[in-house]
């Protein structure tokens, strides 16, 4: 189930960052991942999936979160700051056209920029969206 989700989103990542990274896991995974991995990163938090149907043909994630990381300084300008929140609002505009590309059914997309986190060091932005995928069964 989730890790269905998970290697569709790494598919997608390899094709439109190729030479950064995606991960996963927990907030303490991407404060590690942010020193030791390439930059960019598309980072996918832990989210719920259930199943729509007995057939377990369909699973229903709701809570999605992704983190598109760039690096930045704690001393950049607005400037420079501003390059970087575009540089991740294209990368997540090419995520969500792989989504469609492939047809995928997601619901609720929405992007938010965010600003010098994870010790001042990244911008970039979030996404959060819901979305259903079909899976095979066990």
């Amino acid at each position: 189930m989730y890790i269905d989700f998970i290697n569709t989103f790494k598919s997608i990542a390899d094709e439109i960052n190729p030479n950064g990274t995606f991960c996963s896991g927990g907030w303490a995974d991407l404060n590690r991942y942010i020193n030791e991995k390439p930059l960019p990163q598309i980072f996918a938090y832990p989210f719920k999936v259930a199943p729509i149907n007995k057939n377990y043909a369909l699973d229903n994630a709701s809570n999605i979160l992704l983190a598109f990381v760039f690096q930045d300084s704690p001393h950049s300008n607005d400037t420079e700051r501003d390059a970087i929140i575009n540089l991740a609002d294209t990368m997540q505009r090419a995520f969500r056209s792989k989504l469609d590309e492939l047809d995928l059914d997601y619901t609720n997309y929405e992007a938010e920029p965010f600003f010098k986190q994870f010790s001042g060091v990244t911008s970039g932005m979030f996404v959060r969206f819901n979305m259903t995928l079909k899976v095979t069964a066990c």
